[in-house]
């Protein structure tokens, strides 16, 4: 596989990610309103499609590329564990873990 080595940030936070989805709807369904609004009082449904067309270039303009203001919330990623420490003295078997016991208590049966 290629690496690639990108001048700019190509990334989304999840909270960017969401952003970025609710704005893409709400443009959306407001150029789709107005085009609606403007088709119908023009009788000329082509309006619409248009006005649609033109809020979709607006949306993918707005929420495509990954700008700064998606980047707000980076992730906190987990230090990685050293392969040579973990294999040398924590060493996890199933087998040699004994089971946890049931503490919970039996419930009375009732008497029919």
């Amino acid at each position: 596989m290629i690496d690639i080595e990108w001048p700019f940030a190509t990334h989304m936070d999840f909270r960017g990610q969401k952003m970025a989805e609710r704005l893409f709807q709400v443009i959306i369904v407001f150029f789709g309103l107005i085009g609606f609004i403007v088709g119908y009082m023009m009788q000329q449904f082509s309006m619409t499609i248009y006005s649609v067309l033109f809020g979709v270039l607006v949306s993918a303009f707005l929420t495509i590329p990954p700008w700064p203001i998606y980047r707000n919330n980076p992730v906190e990623w987990q230090k990685p564990v050293d392969a040579k420490k973990d294999s040398n003295g924590n060493k996890n078997n199933s087998s040699n873990k004994s089971t946890p016991k049931d503490t919970r208590k039996a419930k009375p049966k009732k008497d029919q």
